[in-house]
């Protein structure tokens, strides 16, 4: 079995796009069966392997969005007003 690491360190910054996407590709799916369109059911399907596709884009990974950490001297220098 293969073991992944599902820890995060903080929320997903993509998740509203993911939401829209998957959305959108579950309500054209609904129209494009009811109509009867294949051409619409083969969009609606390309919209959601696009949503499952941001999983992979770069940057999406655990720590991603975060501001980076300051040290404690610039923070120092920063209140006594000094030039870093």
């Amino acid at each position: 079995m293969i073991l992944l690491d599902r820890s995060r360190s903080g929320p997903d910054p993509r998740l509203p796009w993911k939401v829209g996407l998957f959305g959108g590709g579950s309500v054209l799916t609904l129209v494009g069966i009811g109509l009867e369109s294949p051409w619409l059911v083969a969009a609606a399907i390309l919209v959601l392997l696009g949503g499952a596709a941001l999983r992979w884009l770069p940057g999406a990974g655990p720590g991603a969005g975060e501001e980076p950490e300051d040290d404690e001297e610039g923070d120092a220098d920063r209140e006594s007003g000094r030039p870093a």
